[in-house]
C-alpha cells in the first residue's frame, strides 16, 4: 500500500473519530480506505473496491436504498428519480431557460428538500457559465513588437 498525508478539518476528524468509538469503522484508516472506495466505487464505473470486508462494510454504513445509484434514501416514491431531474435541469439550463428550470424544482420537491438544494446549486452553476459567456471577450492585447539592439 501507499501511504498518503492528508489533512482534515479538525470537526471532521473528530466524527471519524466518533464513528470509530461507536464501533462502525474499527480505525480511523478503515474508515478513510472505505470512504475512498466507495467514492471512487460511484464514480468510476470500472472501479472495484479495495477495502477489505468492503461489501460487509457497506451494509452495515449504508442504508439499502442509498446504497443504489440514485436511491433517495428517503423511501419516498413520489418525486421523480433524482438523476433524471438532473437531466432535466441540466437540459433547461443549457437553452438558457432558467426560469422553467427553477418552476420544475418549485413543482417537483418541497422546499428544503436535498435534491432540490442540489438542483438549485447546479442551476446555479449553469447560469454563473451563461453570465461569463455573455460578457465580452478581455481585449486582447497586440504583442509589444521586439527590437534588437546591438
Amino acid at each position: 500500500m501507499v501511504k498518503s498525508t492528508v489533512r482534515f478539518p479538525e470537526p471532521v476528524v473528530e466524527e471519524i473519530e466518533s464513528l470509530v468509538e461507536e464501533g462502525q469503522f474499527e480505525s480511523k484508516s478503515e474508515f478513510y480506505r472505505f470512504s475512498a472506495d466507495y467514492v471512487l466505487s460511484r464514480t468510476l464505473d470500472e472501479y472495484e473496491p479495495e477495502t477489505i470486508d468492503y461489501d460487509a462494510i457497506e451494509a452495515e454504513v449504508i442504508p439499502a436504498e442509498e446504497r443504489e445509484l440514485g436511491g433517495d434514501g428517503d423511501g419516498d416514491d413520489d418525486g421523480p428519480p433524482f438523476f433524471d431531474s438532473v437531466a432535466f435541469v441540466r437540459k433547461l439550463a443549457l437553452r438558457g431557460k432558467f426560469s422553467d428550470a427553477e418552476d420544475f424544482i418549485d413543482h417537483q420537491y418541497v422546499p428544503g428538500d436535498r435534491h432540490a438544494v442540489l438542483l438549485e446549486e447546479i442551476l446555479q452553476l449553469y447560469r454563473e457559465d451563461a453570465a461569463t459567456e455573455d460578457r465580452p471577450p478581455a481585449p486582447e492585447h497586440d504583442p509589444e513588437p521586439t527590437t534588437r539592439s546591438r
